[in-house]
């Protein structure tokens, strides 16, 4: 799969957070994630990405009824709105430049990817590379290149199944409430050191 098109300075379109759970999700106020956000747009503000995936790292015990706080915490934000996808809700929650930060509360990536299939097959769409990319990060229009994962380096995600073929990865062993613009930052300098791979490997 191509990398994505249009990049930013670091060339660097869409970047993806992977840290905290459904229950810290669910405990967090309007303010708190009005804070978060301002933070991770200034973390890759200055790349000119475009695009910030936020997703949890795994779930946790009543993640149904932290997700329903969420949600509801959501609706009352006027920068944040519920958009469509093939998989479920999703959230979107945009700056004045147009910067987007989208949050996918799925924490199952393997039950994510098969309802994403699953949904497409009963509606007749073609299933391709290229569709389920569309389909399983929509509304943004390409891959992650950057994928920051708060957690430790020995422990992958469980949200994650499609982006860990695509995307650089970076952990950064910090819970999710202690996320700043400057370990974005960070994270962007590890990415710019890196010879690209897309999913390959070196020869």
């Amino acid at each position: 799969m191509s990398p994505s098109s249009a990049a930013g300075a670091d060339g660097l379109v869409h970047v993806l957070v992977c840290g905290g759970t459904p229950r810290e999700w669910g405990a967090m106020s309007g303010a708190d994630w009005g804070d978060r956000f301002a933070e991770i747009a200034r973390g890759v503000g200055r790349v000119g990405a475009r695009w910030v995936t936020v997703m949890p790292h795994h779930s946790s015990p009543g993640a149904a009824a932290d997700l329903e706080r969420m949600a509801s915490v959501f609706g009352a934000m006027d920068k944040v709105e519920q958009v469509p996808a093939h998989a479920s809700v999703r959230y979107l929650w945009r700056r004045d430049d147009g910067l987007g930060i989208v949050v996918d509360p799925h924490a199952d990536g393997h039950a994510r990817f098969a309802t994403v299939v699953e949904t497409m097959r009963l509606s007749g769409e073609a299933i391709t590379d290229e569709s389920l990319s569309v389909a399983l990060l929509e509304p943004v229009p390409g891959e992650p290149d950057l994928a920051l994962i708060l957690g430790r380096p020995d422990t992958l995600p469980t949200s994650l199944v499609w982006e860990l073929a695509y995307s650089e990865l970076v952990f950064l062993d910090i819970d999710w409430s202690a996320l700043q613009a400057g370990h974005l930052e960070m994270a962007i300098d590890d990415f710019n050191r890196r010879h690209r791979r897309f999913g390959g490997l070196d020869s």
